[in-house]
Order: structure tokens, then sequence, then C-alpha cells
């Protein structure tokens, strides 16, 4: 790669192979934790990034603003797993909360107790699963409109802003493809020596699904299921993320309270440019993509009584 290059065309060659390196350093930027917060006993799930309203929601019922990482209210009844609905200004917790995203206030209450959650800007919809239930939102009117079987010991899942839903099935490390209309499980993508399966995050540009399996990232095409790429990690992700500006992908490894940085080179090439100390034995990730940051959590404490939620910023 950095042989001399002694012809037009090669130094041409030599010299963009360079730059490559180069801006993906760039991009990774050597993320470091700028801020760490301890938030009492309070526990915490899916934590989820409005990017359009500037605030991270999923620690307990406390919301952030991500402009200045501080706690600017709550959600009264609110807890981890949020659906956000910004282009219909309403917010779905999976335990049966609806709010208000501008002020935040309670709406509603619907019978729910989901695990996963996701909004699919397509239809106006909140999914949430758990076990062989779950249960669809119209989040334009905060009714309960659907209970479809879309399949059992669902995990993660993430929308392609296109009408699908893919999904883990934890278990058997498979992903499942859902049509956000018809309810229809279109496909099954079986995935090898996956192991379990947590969490997941999309490239929806380039179609890339990023699972994380139980000691590798696996990338798999979004439209076919074929495994494009797989990258060792310390430990499973509950829960990874994905930025699209930098295209850099983030595997939370709770074993040894590091984050894998992942750079998506082209849609088939990928490279782990980095691997970050978080502070604590975080397994649970979300990116700012305005920003950059990502946010993990973590406990701090001998037992699950005396354990107090800490919040860390990463930033390039």
């Amino acid at each position: 790669m950095f042989r001399t290059c002694v012809v037009a065309a090669a130094v041409a060659a030599c010299a963009s192979s360079t730059l490559t390196v180069s801006t993906v350093r760039a991009q990774a930027g050597h993320y470091h934790v700028v801020k760490r917060m301890v938030l009492g006993h309070t526990r915490a799930d899916y934590i989820i990034v409005d990017p359009v309203g500037r605030r991270l929601y999923g620690l307990g019922d406390m919301v952030f603003d991500v402009d200045k990482d501080t706690v600017i209210g709550k959600v009264e009844g609110g807890g981890g797993g949020y659906a956000i609905a910004a282009d219909e200004n309403r917010g779905f917790v999976r335990s049966g909360v609806l709010f208000d995203l501008n002020t935040l206030a309670v709406t509603g209450h619907l019978d729910t107790k989901g695990d996963g959650i996701r909004y699919d800007p397509v239809t106006h919809r909140a999914f949430t699963w758990e076990g062989t239930n779950a249960w669809v939102v119209d989040m334009k009117t905060g009714a309960l409109i659907a209970k479809p079987n879309i399949g059992d010991g669902l995990e993660s899942g993430v929308a392609d802003g296109k009408g699908k839903l893919f999904q883990n099935v934890e278990d058997t490390g498979f992903v499942e493809r859902v049509d956000t209309k018809s309810y229809k499980i279109e496909d099954t993508y079986k995935i090898p020596h996956c192991g379990r399966a947590q969490g997941l995050a999309m490239d929806n540009a380039s179609r890339r699904l990023f699972m994380a399996c139980d000691t590798e990232m696996v990338v798999v095409n979004a439209d076919n299921g074929s495994v494009v790429s797989r990258i060792r990690v310390p430990s499973r992700a509950d829960e990874n993320a994905f930025d699209p500006g930098t295209k850099l992908a983030f595997n939370a490894n709770r074993v040894d309270s590091t984050m894998t940085v992942v750079h998506e080179d082209s849609p088939d090439k990928f490279t782990v440019v980095e691997k970050v100390p978080t502070g604590g034995g975080a397994r649970t990730c979300a990116v700012d993509e305005k920003t950059h940051k990502v946010y993990v959590f973590y406990y701090d404490g001998t037992s699950r009584e005396t354990a107090q939620l800490v919040l860390a910023v990463l930033a390039p």
C-alpha cells in the first residue's frame, strides 16, 4: 500500500489508497469518554436518540438533551424501550405509555407489554413485541390497531424506511423480514454460527444489517440474507448502533468494558478502526447522527439493589 509510486497511474492509485486509510481514521476520530453521569438507582434498556427533537430516551423515565447532555424532563411511567414518531409528534413506550414529544406530557395508555420496539415511518406505525405476542400502534392517532403474529422469540429490530421490518430471532441467530403493512413474515435469513442474536442496526443506504452475535458483528445483505462480513468482537451487544454520516458501526463489549468501532469502507468491505474503553460493562449503545456522539450505559455496584446507573458519552 505504501510502496514508492513511479508512474503517474501508480502515484494516483497510491495517493487514493493512502487517502482512504486517512479518511477512515479521521472519521473514527479516536472516540473517548467526554462525560460520565451517575443517574441513581434506576434501570435502563433500549436507548434511542431522536435526531429531530434532539433528545435521548430509554434511561428509565429520564429524558436527555443530547446537545447539552443534561436531563431536561421525564416521561411519567416511562422506561426502557421507546418508539419515536417525530413526524407525528408522538412517542410510545413499550409498556403502553403514549406521550407528546414537545411537552413530554402523557397522552394515553395502551394495553401492551413489549420488549423490542421500533417505529416504521412508511406506515406511521409503532411495533413492539415479546415472546409470541406483538402489538401495532397507529402513531397518527395513538390507537392500538393490531396484535399480529410476526414471529417468536424476537429481540432487536430495525425499519428500513421502505416498509420492511427486520428482527433478530434471538435463540436461533436468524433474521426475519416482515412487511409493515400486511404483517407478513416474508423471509427468514438463517445466519450460520451466530449463536444468540441480540443487537441489530442497519445502514439503510447500502442495505446492510449489523447483527450482534455471540463473538462477532455479522454484516448481512438485507435484500437476500447473504453474509457479507464477520468481524470479531469481545462480546455480544444487547443493542448496537450505526452512524450513516460517518459510516461507523458500534458494538459495546460488556466483557472488557470497551466499544468496537467498525468503518464501512464499501458495502462489501469493513475495517475495525479502534476499540475504545467505556469505563464500565456497557452492552448497549445509541448514536446521535448530528454530533456523532455515542451513548452507553452500565451499572456501578456489587448487587442489583445497590447498583447505580451510569451514562457515558463518547465523542470523536
